[in-house]
């Protein structure tokens, strides 16, 4: 059971809940593409350090010190998380 106040006033609430509904849509989409953008750039940083160490292993040559960062970096916080 609704209380009306009118046909004009029950327009605007209609109208305010709608344009609150896009609001959050638009919202959570800007957010998704940020997050997938971001998710994307940590597998592209994954991918190039996952191929320098396959690589240098092979040739049993030293790995840059970027890369050693960033699996110690990864090994530490699956420590911590298991």
């Amino acid at each position: 059971m609704t209380i009306s106040f009118g046909k004009y006033f029950d327009d605007q609430r209609d109208r305010i809940v709608t344009a609150m509904k896009n609001k959050n849509t638009q919202l959570d989409n800007e957010w998704r593409e940020r997050f997938d953008e971001r998710e994307n750039v940590k597998k592209k940083k994954h991918e190039k350090f996952k191929k320098e160490l396959d690589e240098c292993s092979e040739k049993g040559v030293e790995i840059s010190q970027e890369c050693k960062d960033y699996f110690k970096k990864r090994f530490e916080w699956g420590r911590r998380n298991p």
